[in-house]
């Protein structure tokens, strides 16, 4: 009866590569029970058992060092509790890939939205109500204090929050609508949350945008066009028998990631309005 297997016929048993086991043998994981005389390697019969729970455990996304281990501690107790901790393991993993996933759908959501945007058209809609957090409020739009605020307040949000894939922004006083120069007003820096992560940020912390009824409408270069952009709001308002019922929310649909240019930023402008009290 045959005693010894080659290294190519143990690795056909097992469905991996030679160099695998070569690998195994260089890291004292799994070594041949002799060397012959020729250099090559041989496994005996036995070694079958020990090779399937090197498989089994690298299935199950056990690092090799950690392998080592399980091999050298093969009781129920010790592999029951080495089987719970990888659970939790991949647990978090599945969190965090879950993350991940929910981040891109809110990214492709959002730039598929950017491939049909009009920027000639206002629109009138019920919107269901959102949550932001919040920075401090920011008085002057070009001084030092705005950029530490900035700098506070990014800072402060969490990663996962703050590339989530939602829109970050502005919430503007109201009075900016009447502004000669839109940036005089006071405005707040925000990121939109999902409702299950709120509970992470204190409550002074978070907005609601209440749901209602808003003119939106998208816009190019906010820095530049916005006092234009806002003419068009007033007449929109005017010919529609509207007037505004709060802050004004900007939101950037168009950064960074999709062009390298500061002047193609795309902003959707929300503004909560009712209709006039007729006398």
């Amino acid at each position: 009866m045959k005693k010894y297997l080659t290294i190519s016929e143990m690795a056909k048993y097992a469905g991996i590569s030679r160099r695998t086991l070569i690998y195994y043998d260089q890291i004292d994981l799994f070594k041949p029970a002799k060397i012959g005389d020729n250099g090559y390697r041989y496994y005996g019969i036995d070694q079958y058992f020990e090779l399937d729970v090197i498989l089994l455990l690298k299935n199950l996304d056990v690092a090799l060092e950690d392998i080592h281990i399980f091999l050298k501690n093969r009781n129920v107790d010790y592999v029951l509790s080495g089987f719970i901790r990888q659970k939790q393991k991949v647990d978090e993993q599945i969190a965090t890939l879950n993350t991940i996933r929910h981040s891109l759908d809110s990214y492709i959501e959002r730039y598929s939205t950017l491939k049909d945007f009009d920027l000639e058209s206002i629109t009138y809609s019920y919107r269901e109500a959102e949550s932001f957090v919040i920075s401090e409020t920011i008085e002057h739009f070009d001084d030092i204090d705005s950029v530490q605020i900035y700098g506070r307040f990014y800072s402060s949000v969490e990663s996962s929050d703050l590339f989530s894939g939602y829109p970050i922004g502005f919430l503007v006083d109201v009075s900016a609508f009447y502004e000669e120069n839109f940036h005089a007003a006071p405005y707040r820096a925000l990121v939109k949350i999902p409702a299950d992560r709120l509970q992470i940020y204190d409550e002074q912390r978070v907005v609601q945008r209440p749901a209602g009824y808003y003119v939106s409408g998208f816009m190019k270069d906010e820095i530049h066009h916005i006092n234009t952009f806002n003419n068009r709001f007033r007449n929109y308002l005017k010919e529609n028998d509207l007037e505004l019922n709060g802050d004004i929310w900007e939101l950037l649909w168009q950064d960074e990631a999709t062009s390298e240019q500061p002047e193609d930023q795309v902003f959707e402008v929300l503004i909560p309005v009712k209709h006039k009290k007729r006398d």
